[in-house]
């Protein structure tokens, strides 16, 4: 059997490996300070060729492609690694792999041993130490541990954290008796995984049972427990600070209580800032979460349970911190506002992993509510208020289910309303968040992607730009006017760039007299459940991107020669170059379509072809202008998907040269009529215009008719057949065709115009001595058209 060069030469060398896929990292975890052999578990592994860390601490060496769907490594973690998840991508010489992750601790790790299903069976492990483990279906695991009366115990499971599958996990603590000590579910600072910690009242061994909450685990429910005398308090408080500052925190909720530390806030601002408590030498595994910022803060009086004992704060803008603890179920706060002064009056706590479900509410000084909010896209809640007029105001917080307890902390900014530009990639396909969030460029090709561009209280121009990209990348990205917040980026390496690649930031810049940057974040869903939304997510600002071998084809996209304009059609020719002997299907995407343009999702170049036509249409509300457009093209290889694209093309949106009305027209089955348009010529055109009339019903039919840009009215002799479909027909139109540089603009107009058709009338009956009457002869088109006659005229007629 003949076999295409291609496959032919495959059988003699390795064949490329496209789009590599990284499922698991194993062991899920590691010890600071160690070195360790880690495997890369996967799909197309075996040209791996570097380990990208998000975050510090974490190194490879060693690399060893041990088959198709494994690589190991030797891994070496830092003795200051973060604690907690690092996000990983393995790099191949065919492409970037999906993102994963990898938890550090601070204690060695053992792995599960079965039996250890019950009580009795409890497996035995040394007290700070984590254990790597499966929660299989109905399946108990316990571990038992020593300790001295009075001695911390505390627990923590790396669940649904690990990012794999949905995985409820449920932890507990019993005494030598199997009397629960503690238990837990979820925890808010954990969300959906959990935390519980005691003091032991006696010399004894205690044991901890792990388990899938509905005992509805699976082979793949896999967890990191950590046991050990570690603190684990529930809270920390105040939930912010100054860049720069030392600030003593105390962390609430531990059992042996409350833990004073000093902590010095990174120089930077961050939304979200992790502290870790540290006590007897221990760390928690993971961290709480607090707002580093200038804005001067205050923390609540403790008794401000009403507007006469509100807290004051510092002059806007400002920040407030609180907790909703003991039997005051509010907090007041008060503050002075300027007339017209546009605030943003704002809650975080379930950011910040607080339990509180935040209801806020502005208030005059008597009391009277002004504006109040629960949710505003988050469990956390929001006010957009401009000031009405010089005054003091009062803030109120509360639950939403009037709980308090001492771990409902809470910080509140009252802010005025600044302009603000960010950039992020878009999710492109439901419950797969991963997809196309990398730039892998195959060498002398490109690749292409979207961006979104994010903007608050301002409308602006920007211009996106690149870190420093890998040796051979070049970028071509269009300028983003304020009227979109989506654009294609472009992707070009050349035929001899070194096959390598990085984490590349990514910034947007606005345009104009406000100098204003923001940053790309790209977030990853790594537990996503349909209609439920993601369980554990993370966020990162550089977005990996490399070169990669030459793919088998490129595509090229046609500029075309005349605009498109608004309610046309625009055929785009898209064009395969494939190499000797490639001859899979080519799926090509239109990736972005300017404001007002519609094009079919995908169509499919087949394997013996290397054309197609993208016909695109535009709509009433098509934005004139010059806008760069592309391709995008996916294909299957023997060693897995490749994409490639266009350059970007222009494609001109332009306004119509011509604009049509066409009257009203009515007749009889087997009655020719005509269809009266007016042309209004708005732009002009050199040579002869084509029209036809579309949408005409059965039985009717028109020539195609001929005018140029003088003229400013055309008849269409419309013929109507003795069978032709009796009824209004609202669906007539004009498709016009102008001819420009050698091809023509499709034009569409006179949309919903009406041809209407009525059977004919009973015939009268004939006297008994008259003879019959001869058979009325079909009517001719042309002598019709020469003397249309009108719907008023043609009653007349009737009538007589």
């Amino acid at each position: 059997m003949f076999k295409p060069l291609f496959l032919l030469l495959a059988l003699s060398t390795p064949l490329p490996a496209f789009s590599p896929e990284l499922h698991l990292i194993e062991p899920r975890g590691g010890r600071r300070g160690t070195e360790m052999e880690i495997r890369f578990l996967g799909k197309r592994l075996e040209e791996t060729s570097e380990i990208l860390f998000y975050e510090p601490g974490l190194a490879v060496a060693n690399i060893t492609n041990k088959a198709e769907n494994e690589s190991t490594a030797r891994l070496t973690i830092a003795p200051d690694a973060p604690l907690g998840e690092h996000s990983v991508r393995v790099r191949t010489a065919g492409g970037i792999s999906e993102l994963r992750s990898f938890w550090v601790g601070q204690f060695p790790t053992v792995m599960e041993a079965e039996p250890n299903a019950t009580f009795d069976q409890a497996q035995r492990v040394e007290p700070n130490t984590t254990v790597q483990g499966v929660a299989g279906d109905e399946d108990d695991d316990y571990y038992v541990c020593s300790l001295k009366k009075g001695q911390r115990l505390s627990v923590e499971v790396e669940a649904m954290r690990l990012g794999r599958l949905m995985f409820d996990a449920y932890v507990a603590i019993l005494d030598p008796k199997k009397f629960e000590l503690a238990t837990c579910d979820d925890a808010p600072l954990l969300r959906n995984d959990a935390f519980a910690s005691i003091i032991a009242p006696e010399d004894g061994d205690y044991r901890i049972v792990v388990h899938e909450a509905a005992y509805e685990g699976t082979p793949d429910s896999q967890y990191r427990l950590h046991i050990g005398t570690f603190p684990r308090p529930k809270a920390v408080f105040p939930t912010g600070g100054k860049p720069g500052e030392t600030i003593e925190f105390t962390f609430i909720g531990d059992p042996s209580g409350p833990i004073k530390q000093s902590i010095t806030l990174p120089a930077e601002e961050a939304a979200s800032f992790p502290v870790f408590p540290v006590h007897d030498g221990l760390s928690a595994p993971s961290p709480h979460w607090i707002t580093v910022s200038p804005l001067e803060a205050v923390n609540e009086s403790g008794i401000n349970k009403d507007p006469a004992s509100a807290t004051p704060v510092p002059p806007v803008p400002c920040a407030m911190h609180g907790i909703l603890d003991g039997e005051n179920k509010m907090d007041w706060f008060k503050f002075t506002a300027k007339k017209d002064q546009n605030l943003v009056l704002r809650v975080l706590a379930r950011s910040h992993r607080s339990p509180l479900d935040s209801i806020l509410s502005l208030h005059q000084m008597d009391g009277k509510q002004i504006a109040a909010n629960d949710d505003q896209g988050s469990p956390d809640s929001i006010i957009n208020w401009t000031c009405p007029a010089d005054g003091e105001y009062c803030l109120r917080v509360r639950d939403q289910l009037d709980r308090t307890d001492g771990d409902f902390t809470y910080r509140m900014e009252i802010t005025e309303k600044k302009p603000s530009i960010a950039a992020n990639l878009p999710t492109v396909e439901r419950v797969n968040s991963q997809k196309w969030k990398t730039f892998s460029v195959p060498r002398g090709n490109r690749y292409a992607a979207v961006v979104n561009v994010v903007r608050e209280n301002i409308a602006c121009d920007s211009t996106f730009e690149a870190g420093q990209l890998p040796a051979g990348i070049t970028m071509t990205a269009p300028p983003v006017p304020k009227s979109i917040t989506t654009f294609p980026v472009v992707f070009e390496a050349a035929p001899d760039a070194p096959l390598a690649g990085g984490l590349v930031p990514f910034s947007i810049k606005a345009t104009g007299d406000v100098p204003l940057t923001g940053g790309l974040a790209d977030t990853i869903h790594h537990v996503d459940v349909n209609n439920q939304g993601a369980y554990h997510s993370v966020t990162v600002n550089r977005v990996a991107t490399a070169v990669i071998q030459e793919a088998p084809f490129k595509i090229d996209l046609e500029t075309p020669a005349v605009p498109i304009v608004k309610n046309g059609t625009l055929p785009l020719k898209v064009r395969a170059t494939r190499k000797e002997g490639y001859a899979e299907k080519i799926t090509v995407r239109f990736l972005w379509n300017p404001p007002g343009i519609s094009a079919p999702v995908t169509l499919d170049i087949p394997g013996d072809q290397s054309e197609i036509l993208y016909e695109l249409n535009a709509n009433n509300d098509a934005a004139t202008g010059d806008w760069q457009v592309c391709v995008l093209a996916e294909a299957n290889t023997p060693q897995g998907t490749v994409l490639v694209s266009s350059a970007l093309t222009t494609l001109k949106i332009a306004e119509p040269f011509v604009g049509m009305a066409l009257d009203l027209a009515a007749t009889e089955q087997n009655k020719a009529t005509s269809m009266v348009a007016k042309i209004e010529q708005l732009h002009p055109f050199e040579g002869t215009a084509t029209v036809e009339l579309f949408g005409l019903p059965h039985g009717a039919s028109c020539p195609p008719q001929n005018f140029t840009k003088d003229q400013t009215e055309l008849t269409f002799p419309v013929a109507i057949a003795a069978d032709a479909t009796v009824g209004k027909h609202n669906a007539v139109f004009c498709r016009v065709l102008i001819p420009q540089n050698g091809t023509t603009i499709l034009h569409q107009t006179a949309m919903n115009s009406t041809l209407r058709i009525d059977a004919p009338p009973p015939a009268p009956v004939a006297k008994a001595d008259a003879p019959p009457a001869a058979p009325e002869k079909p009517a001719d088109p042309q002598a019709q058209a020469e003397k249309p006659l009108s719907r008023l005229e043609q009653l007349r007629q009737r009538a007589k």
